[in-house]
This record gives structure tokens, sequence and C-alpha cells, in this order.
């Protein structure tokens, strides 16, 4: 092996040795933050880091081994080797400096810097004065800078006195040699780099793939945080109101009621530890599909309406616009409030309670089920860092018969996969579904050409179908033993085609399903009451009866509280609230409208309702505040 070679695997693998020795560092000065407690946790939190590891290096790294390994003749030159080793030192004090900064800053925030920390260190103007803080307050942290620098530079000066790299002239086979080397090196460090073969470049969520969420900060490591979040909407922090008024007006702490009126409408009152749950999110289904939304329109949805009919029925209505921020906003009552999904952002590794883990404290099984390939949109691991304990997806369901080409599993087959499923599940379980057939490109099994109505839009067709799955999960249901003791939630992770006006304002686009059913129910009630997604998950701690706080965004259904709905756009706020509707953006007056006369919001009338639009101005301000801050200082959870 030339010696080229020889000195850039040398430094490539110390420079991972040093990001080890200070992820050491990183452990044994936040030791009691985490929760290590077999051979097995350590040895999948070392694969996972050095997984991450690598993809660091290949990053900031790529300068130097870049140049340092094109054929060119200058490599024995001492001012290229001079400029190569900058390159090299700049990239390895890099990691050091952001890694070994991270073990210091880490417990006030109970996760990894990531680039937002730029945004967030001007507030203020105390940038200045923080760093020479940080230097009092952690020397120890510099003086194991100051000794891995010393080791850093006194081995590579060592190595580059045994690796002698002699001038050559090159011939045009070592041309050909080098560049193939070159190609082939470039390859190896672009799949380092995106983590592997997997269809998506790994993010910051896949360290829960190898640790629990308490110690996913393990597996990462700082500066892959910091470059993996460059150009993420970054969040800024708000101060509108103090803590105490901030409280007074919102608050995500939610603590369930003790008693609600539903029930009433139960032969007998459903429990936590002893209801079943099975969470039903159906794919891009707007409210206008089903009749008992849509009175004049026809129906798709035979089998909903008659489920709708002997069941509780909320206005529901979607906090965005896509499946990557529902499935958050319905699970974990994490709404879109920024430019970017919560599942991609830079705050996904925040600690997030959700319906399961709250479920899983009161004894429940939990697993969620979708037919789309296993890394979809990140929900496998998303799932599990709210705390799924199972996930069922293509691969699990591993039978490609009933593929449609396209997304995954078709509806039917998947959902009679999942019945199968929960009939081997210990009780109580939640079970919660995602499924995906009424989706572009709206294809449903060949068996079933011509059974479904084409209707006017070409989602009709599929919407027939997906409602007829569902049908037949619930004719296997009722079989069941587990059946009669459990509570069905209906709902859709957005909107999608619609076909009249009501469906079509910039309220009604936003309008999907939210149902609750269950055998128990003496009589059904098609109810006036707003409900988002952001409220099932309280609204489900309320019927159940749990005692425990949740950390939610939305609110109970059944709270004393005004109904409140929002949801962000084009960096606009749109709150409704009671016969009102609002639009905030900052740095502008807020608008407000009449929500059942102006669901286009068109007619402005802030001016002749002061005291509404104020009402309107500090409850989105609040929200703003609570959803910033605590995302920024991980602030997302009871506990």
């Amino acid at each position: 092996m030339k010696p080229i070679y020889k000195q850039i695997i040398f430094r490539y693998v110390f420079a991972l040795l040093l990001l080890f020795v200070t992820q050491i560092v990183f452990y044994c000065l936040n030791s009691s933050l985490f929760a290590v407690n077999s051979f097995g946790d350590f040895c999948r939190i070392a694969l996972g880091n050095l997984r991450f590891s690598l993809s660091t290096l290949s990053v900031f790294l790529a300068p130097y081994l870049f140049f340092a390994l094109l054929p060119l003749p200058i490599k024995s030159k001492q001012w290229f080797k001079v400029i190569t080793s900058i390159l090299y030192f700049i990239g390895v004090e890099f990691i050091l400096i952001s890694n070994l900064i991270d073990c210091g800053y880490f417990r006030f925030t109970f996760k990894r810097l990531t680039f937002d920390i730029f945004n967030y260190l001007g507030v203020g103007g105390d940038f200045n004065s923080l760093v020479p803080q940080f230097l009092r307050d952690y020397w120890h942290i510099v003086l194991i800078f100051v000794i891995l620098n010393i080791v850093l530079y006194f081995v590579d000066w060592q190595a580059r006195k045994r690796i002698t790299i002699n001038s050559e002239t090159l011939s045009c086979k070592s041309i050909v040699r080098q560049s193939i080397v070159f190609v082939l090196s470039v390859a190896v460090l672009f799949i380092f780099q995106r983590g592997g073969f997997q269809y998506r470049p790994m993010g910051l969520l896949q360290a829960s793939d190898y640790a629990s969420t308490q110690n996913t900060a393990l597996v990462l490591n700082t500066p892959y945080t910091l470059y993996r979040t460059i150009g993420k909407a970054a969040l800024e922090p708000k101060n509108y109101f103090s803590e105490k008024e901030l409280a007074e007006i919102f608050s995500p702490i939610q603590q369930p009621n003790n008693t609600v009126w539903a029930d009433t409408l139960f032969s007998e009152p459903l429990q936590a530890g002893k209801t079943n749950v099975v969470l039903i999110i159906i794919e891009s289904y707007a409210a206008e599909y089903l009749s008992a939304y849509n009175k004049n329109g026809e129906t798709y949805t035979p089998f909903l309406d008659s489920l709708a009919a002997n069941s509780l029925v909320f206005q529901g209505y979607s906090n965005g616009k896509r499946s990557i921020d529902g499935i958050p906003a319905i699970v974990s009552s994490m709404p879109l409030l920024n430019e970017e999904s919560y599942i991609t952002s830079s705050y996904s590794e925040n600690r997030l309670g959700s319906i399961a883990s709250t479920l899983k404290e009161n004894g429940y099984t939990t697993a969620f089920y979708h037919g789309g390939y296993n890394g979809t949109m990140n929900f496998n691991v998303f799932t599990n860092h709210v705390g799924y304990e199972n996930y069922f997806g293509k691969d699990e369901y591993n039978d490609n018969k009933d593929y449609d080409g396209n997304w995954g599993i078709f509806d039917e087959p998947f959902l009679q996969y999942m019945g199968r499923k929960i009939s081997e599940t210990k009780e109580p379980f939640f079970a919660n579904v995602f499924t995906l057939s009424s989706h572009h490109p709206y294809t449903i099994p060949s068996q079933h050409t011509g059974r479904f109505p084409k209707g006017t839009l070409i989602v009709h067709e599929t919407v027939g179908y997906t409602d007829y799955a569902l049908k037949r999960f619930f004719e296997y249901a009722e079989k069941q033993s587990w059946y009669d003791n459990t509570l069905f939630v209906i709902t859709a992770d957005h909107s999608a085609l619609t076909g009249t006006k009501e469906f079509q304002t910039a309220l009604g686009l936003y309008r999907i399903p939210i149902i609750f059913y269950s055998p128990k129910m003496k009589h059904g009630e098609m109810t006036s009451l707003t409900m988002q997604q952001t409220d099932i998950y309280p609204t489900l701690c309320d019927l159940l009866h749990i005692e425990q706080p949740v950390f939610a965004f939305g609110q109970s259904i059944f709270s004393p509280k005004p109904h409140f709905y929002i949801y962000f756009s084009n960096g606009e706020y749109i709150l409704m609230l009671g016969d009102y509707v609002s639009k905030y953006r900052e740095g502008y007056d807020t608008q407000l409208f009449n929500a059942k006369t102006d669901a286009d919001m068109r007619n402005d009338i802030s001016k002749q309702n002061p005291d509404i639009t104020k009402k309107h101005t500090r409850l989105t301000q609040a929200m703003i505040q609570q959803y910033n801050n605590r995302l920024i200082k991980n602030q997302t959870a009871v506990k």
C-alpha cells in the first residue's frame, strides 16, 4: 500500500478514536442521566454510535480526504502536505470542540446540540458572557480538550515521521489506479455519510433503533446533530408573557377530568387497564366523504356512516396537510406550528409522550400497524421513540401478493392481518393502524374492479374500497372475544380532494372525521363540538379515566375550557375559537373573521371586535411561546 493511503487511513481511524474518546467523556460526565442496564444495551449503543461516527467523519474530513485522494503529482510537495494537514486538523478540531461542549451543556437540555443553538444563543446578546462562564465552570472539559489536542498533534507528528510520502512521476497506469481508488473512496464515504444503503439518509430519529429514548444521546454525537440540522427551520424563543401569565392562558400540561358526560353514553364507564383501544387513522380521508358530515352529498362510505350513527361523532379538523404532520398530532398531540414537520426537525430527538406511552404505563401492550414500506417517513422510528412497543409494516406482513405496486399492502388484507395479530395480543392492548390505499395513484385490488362507485373525483373509488376494508375488519373483530371490551377511534391523517364548497373553504379543507365507537355505547350522538387531531390524546385519557397528567397541545373535548383549533400555514397561525377564526403573523395586526359566515376568511372584522381579537392574539401567542420554548429546551414531556 502506498504511503499516502496509509496516512489517510491512519488519520481517519485516529480521528474516529478521538471521537469515541469524547463519547466516553460525554457518558462519564452525564452518566446519571442515562440507563445502560446490560451488556446488550452497551453493544447496541456502541454499534449505533459507530454508524453515526462514520457519517460524521465522512462530512467533516471530506475536504481533507478529497484533496488527499486526488490523483495529482503535487501530493508530495511540502506546501500541499501543509494544506491537507490544515484541512484535517480543522475537521478534527470542530469534532472535538462541539462534542466536548455538549459534555457540559447536555444536562440543561437533555438532547444533543442542534444548529438552532446559533440562533438561540444570540437572543439577548449574552453569548459573549456565556463563553467565559463556560470556560470557568467546565475547566475540566477544557483540560480534556487540551490533553486531546496534545495527543492529536503528537501522534500525527510521529505518524508523519514514520510514513514518508515521496515524490513520484505519475504514469498513465498510476493515474488510472489512483483515479479508481479516488472514485471507490468517494463512493464508500458517501455510503458512510448517509448511514448505509437504506431508502433515505439516516437522521436523528434513527438513534432510537439502537437505544431507548433516554439513551439516544449516547448513540448520537454533536457534530452529527449540528450538520444534520443545518438549514432546518429553527425556532426562536418567545417571551410574550411571563411564566405565570403564560400558564394561565395556555399550558400543555393537561390534567384529565375526573368525570365526563360521555360516561352516560356507555352501559358502563370505560376504564384504563380494562378497556382495549384501537385507533384507526385513515389515509387522506376528508369529512366530505361521509354522509354523517355531508348531509347533501352522495356517500362513498356506507359502513362508516352506519358506524357513525351509533358513535360519538365530532366536527374534526386536521392540524396539518401531510401524513408526516398528522401522525405526531394524533398520537402525541404535537401539531405543526413551524415550517418543518416535527419528525424531520432538529427537535425530533426530544422526549415526547404519546397515547402509547401513557397506556403502556397503565398496563397496555402497544403496537403500530402500517402496510407501507418500513421506514416510510420514519414512522417506525418515530413510533418507537414515543413509546410504541411493536411496529408491523410491509416487512412483517411479508407477502407481496397483496402489494399495491406503489405504497405497500392493500388495506383489506392488511387490516385482516392486524385483526389476527390483535387476537394474539395480551389484553389490555392499544393497536394503532395507519391505512394507505386511499392515496394517489388510487389503485384497488383487481378482484374488486367495478365494485365501488367511481364518483365524481378520482379518490372516490378508493374511498369506497377503504370503507369496505374497514367493514371487513369490523366483521372479523365482532367475532373475537376482545371486541365487546374495545374502544375504537377513527380519524384521518389529513383531508384530500373535495368536491363541494363547504369542504373547499380555508377551514373546510382541513375537515376530517373523528369518531369514537364502542360496542358498549347505548346510543350515538352527533355533536357540534370542534375537535382537532391534537385533542384525541387527552380526550382518550379522559374517557379511560386516566389520572396522571399528559403533555398535549390540544385539550380534552370534555374539558370545560373553550374548545379551539389551530394550524400553521405559510407563516400564518390560524386559530378558530368559538364563532370566530383569526390569522396571526408576527409583526402584523391580527385579522379576525366570522367562522360561520366567512370560512374563506375574506372580511376582516378585527376593528369592530377588539376584545375578541385580543383574546385570539393572546391564545395564539401563548401557544407559540409554549411550543417554541418547550421544543428548544426539550420540555415536551410531563417528566
